[in-house]
């Protein structure tokens, strides 16, 4: 009995070990080409009813994106009302930004801006993809 007891505390032991150094499960990586990199900064400036946005989107990488659609998720129940400088299209709670008549390509180094305004609380989005590429995300005031 005793040797069962302590087998079973070794047992729980090494489980509890293992998990520390495991951690939680991670999601798979994205598999993205090399060469397309991006970032977005995200620029915002809210008011009773709704915010103001302007997001830079700049191209990392060292291949071309074009022509371009840029996505992100709203965190609550926000609506666009309008935008600028691109096409804008909503499926709550993903937008989609692309802009194939003035930029329809946004080379390695360089940035565009586009913006927007919408309903709801002034509450920063996720998961910016430029392409399906994630970008990384700054968030500061407008």
């Amino acid at each position: 009995m005793r040797f069962l007891r302590a087998s079973l505390g070794i047992g729980i032991a090494a489980i509890l070990l293992a998990a520390s150094f495991t951690g939680p499960a991670q999601a798979a990586p994205v598999d993205v080409p090399a060469g397309y990199d991006c970032a977005v900064t995200y620029a915002s400036v809210g008011w009773t009813t709704g915010f103001t946005t302007r997001l830079t989107i700049t191209n990392t990488g060292t291949l071309v994106f074009g022509p371009w659609i840029l996505q992100f998720v709203f965190p609550g129940g926000q609506t666009l009302m309008q935008g600028w400088n691109a096409t804008f299209s909503e499926t709550p709670p993903s937008v989609q930004a692309a802009n194939p008549i003035w930029q329809p390509s946004i080379d390695p180094g360089t940035s565009f801006w586009i913006g927007f305004n919408a309903n709801g609380a002034d509450e920063h989005p996720t998961g910016f993809t430029l392409n399906g590429v994630p970008c990384a995300v700054t968030y500061g005031p407008y």
